[in-house]
């Protein structure tokens, strides 16, 4: 059983699906919204089935009763279906804080994005929802994934200081490592993974074809880590640290 060539076949299919559509059709913001339903769809076949995924809204308490905040939109929310939900209509949902185990921003090319600004954006969700949470002691998975973008040689040096960019304001925060933005596919290759004990604690490796694959085993992983580790070399068929491409 060759399991590398099983996961680039999740690579294969979330390309070939919105590729499909968009030989199709040129309104973008309809393109966009397709990739973050075909996002989750492969992503739901993974997870725990305690767990759903969906769009829409976090909201949380304030100290005076009756008044509460609202996060901005987030592409896509990872909740245990144990906990309540305020409003649900399909996929669309608004729940409070404590649900969430993880939060994604869909992409269709990052390069063409702002990075400093979605990094930014991604890790105010991730610190609005950490804040309401009661129980800090799980880590929120918070990722970015971007279908395309990248593809041709980039300066790594650029591309970090633009990434730290948009962490400027979290850091000297107590919490911060535990909400940030920990997990990128910039493309099908390039996977980026936050390691908050090393000095230099951002990775990015160049693992052909398996982006998309280690990005949705690290979301299972925490949702169910003891699973996966234990069967670490299933979830993870390659050694990612042999493709190590830079550190920031």
């Amino acid at each position: 059983m060759n399991l590398k060539e099983f996961h680039k076949t999740t690579t294969d299919e979330l390309l070939a699906i919105t590729n499909r559509v968009k030989n199709l059709i040129h309104h973008w913001p309809e393109v966009g919204r397709h990739k973050e339903a075909v996002l989750k769809n492969v992503i739901k076949r993974f997870i725990p089935e305690k767990y759903s995924i969906g769009t829409g809204f976090v909201i949380k308490q304030t100290h005076n009763r009756g008044e509460h905040l609202s996060s901005k939109q987030i592409d896509l929310i990872i909740y245990d279906d144990t906990s309540p939900i305020l409003f649900k209509e399909g996929d669309f949902i608004i729940l409070t804080a404590d649900a969430v185990r993880g939060i994604i921003e869909v992409k269709a090319n990052l390069q063409n994005q702002n990075l400093t600004n979605v990094v930014r954006q991604a890790n105010e969700n991730g610190n609005f929802v950490f804040s309401g949470k009661e129980n800090k002691s799980q880590v929120l998975f918070n990722g970015i994934f971007s279908f395309e973008g990248y593809e041709n040689n980039f300066d790594n040096v650029i591309f970090a200081e633009r990434f730290s960019e948009g962490e400027i304001g979290f850091v000297t925060q107590e919490s911060y490592k535990k909400f940030k933005v920990n997990h990128v596919s910039l493309n099908k290759d390039l996977f980026l993974k936050f390691w908050p004990q090393d000095k230099k604690p951002h990775s990015l490796y160049n693992i052909e074809d398996l982006s998309f694959p280690f990005f949705i085993s690290n979301l299972t992983d925490i949702l169910a880590n003891k699973s996966v580790r234990k069967n670490n070399f299933i979830w993870y068929p390659t050694d990612k640290e042999l493709n190590l491409q830079h550190q920031f």
